[in-house]
């Protein structure tokens, strides 16, 4: 009896140790997930980048790290309200863009999304392999033009008269930050008139209008080219890396 009573209170023992390793387990787990949480959602989010639509700026499947924190897109997990941000976006920068086709994922399934691509390093998506391969929740995309600026494109040119200017600069004379692009040919028959084609006649932006080009220009890459103009709240987070 001495012998058995002996073997139970240690497989007790043991048993007891189990749960509070696996209890440790979870709550480290719990604990490094919440920070990827709030740090995903606040400050520093991974985004992968699997078409060639930057080129030559970002080659396909490469990871580009983005903040939205300068936006006022930080969003604090499981809370209604957010961080304030301290500026709009500027011109010749990359930004994150939902684009205007793609519809949202419900809550539950975002925080499975979220699940899933925290344990497989952003390698694998729930709401991306469940949907067509052209509606991807996100886009990177240059800022052109801000609000009240016109914009043309001519052969494919782009030129922005910014806000209260008298004329005409290129792209380039009129970027924050130095970049290239690359030039594709259009598709058969398709008019450089066309959407997504190589002319825009002036375009005045509005307030809260942002115009967004993709480096590769051409080939019906869509920017707003063939979307037109996008809104600010569209405009998620600035890549950095």
């Amino acid at each position: 009896m001495a012998k058995g009573g002996f073997s139970r209170y240690q497989s007790y023992t043991v048993q007891k140790r189990r749960r509070e390793r696996f209890g440790s387990i979870l709550l480290f787990f719990l604990l490094i997930y919440g920070g990827y949480l709030i740090m995903e959602s606040s400050f520093l989010r991974t985004y992968r980048v699997t078409s060639r639509t930057m080129m030559p700026t970002i080659k396909p499947n490469t990871s580009v790290l983005a903040t939205p924190l300068p936006l006022g897109q930080a969003h604090l997990p499981f809370l209604p309200f957010g961080l304030p941000g301290w500026r709009a976006p500027l011109r010749g920068e990359v930004v994150v863009i939902v684009p205007p086709y793609h519809k949202d994922e419900s809550p539950v399934a975002r925080v499975f999304d979220d699940l899933i691509r925290f344990v497989t390093l952003n390698f694998v998506s729930t709401d991306k392999a469940n949907r067509p391969q052209w509606d991807g929740p996100f886009v990177l995309r240059r800022v052109i033009g801000l609000p009240g600026d016109s914009i043309r494109i001519q052969d494919d040119q782009v030129s922005v008269k910014p806000a209260g200017a008298k004329y005409y600069l290129s792209e380039y004379e009129v970027s924050n930050r130095p970049y290239s692009v690359e030039q594709r040919p259009l598709p058969a028959n398709w008019k450089s008139t066309f959407p997504g084609g190589q002319s825009l006649t002036e375009r005045v932006l509005g307030p809260d209008e942002y115009f967004v080009l993709a480096d590769e220009r051409g080939g019906l890459v869509g920017d707003s080219t063939t979307w037109g103009p996008v809104h600010r709240k569209a405009i998620q987070a600035v890549a950095l890396l």
